[in-house]
């Protein structure tokens, strides 16, 4: 007898099928990511009573694929810029599936908190950045911290609109930091 392909359960499918839907179209109904899903309207409200619940673990997915991505990618290295260089390289892929995050608002609490956990790290990377060199003493270290957040999701959207290939991606985002942030 021959194996059948085992189905996802049905929380995994759904947020499968909304990061695919809404990856397409971020304007994506809870119908159509239900159908994508194959599941109907009442099972997706069972597990995510309303589209802010669906996109907040959505965003959760999507922070705790950093983080592994990070870690991994972080393995063996030795200066800050290097770790910056991996940063973008890790993250920047992961905009074909997350880049309509940008568009929707984290109003989380718990998301709002792991992000602004996400912001310190980043800010201690820039201080590492600043003992090396790499960034000017004299660039404000939340300025530089938006400045990487900002390329990885700017990254994020000109791959989504066509406008950059994902292979060049990151190294556009190292160039444009490492100018804009570094020493004159």
């Amino acid at each position: 007898m021959p194996k059948r392909a085992l189905r996802p359960p049905i929380r995994e499918a759904i947020l499968d099928a909304a990061i695919n839907t809404l990856a397409r179209n971020p304007g994506s109904s809870l119908s159509d990511i239900a159908t994508r899903a194959g599941v109907g309207r009442a099972s997706l409200h069972r597990y995510f009573p309303s589209r802010r619940d669906l996109i907040a673990a959505v965003t959760r997915q999507c922070m705790d694929e950093m983080d592994a991505a990070l870690e991994a990618a972080f393995e063996g290295t030795d200066s800050a810029r290097e770790r910056l260089s991996k940063l973008l390289e890790a993250t920047i892929p992961l905009g074909d599936r997350y880049h309509f995050l940008a568009m929707e608002a984290l109003d989380d609490p718990d998301l709002q908190e792991r992000h602004q956990s996400d912001v310190e790290w980043l800010g201690h990377l820039v201080d590492e950045l600043r003992e090396e060199g790499v960034v000017a003493a004299e660039v404000p270290r939340a300025w530089a911290v938006a400045n990487i957040d900002a390329q990885v999701w700017l990254a994020w959207s000109e791959i989504a609109a066509g406008n950059i290939a994902p292979a060049n991606a990151a190294d556009l985002a190292f160039r444009t930091l490492l100018g804009g942030l570094g020493p004159r």
